[in-house]
């Protein structure tokens, strides 16, 4: 029984470590560059909302805006 608690609680904590990594991952590339991936999202406001991009270049065309 103690394993099996013990196993719930491990997979528990992962998909909470995983969640908070990726969330971190989908801050907008105008308020949160430099990240420490490199990689941001499109802000809302832009022509490719959400998309995920390099911080150097979401501001350019082709990464946040179309041509």
């Amino acid at each position: 029984m103690k394993k099996k608690l013990f196993l719930a609680l491990a997979l528990l904590g992962a998909s909470l470590v995983s969640s908070v990594a990726s969330s971190s991952a989908l801050r907008p590339c105008d308020t949160a560059c430099p990240t420490t991936t490199g990689y941001c999202n499109c802000p809302s406001w832009t022509d490719r909302p959400g998309f995920q991009t390099f911080c150097g270049s979401w501001n350019r065309v082709g990464a946040c805006w179309y041509e």
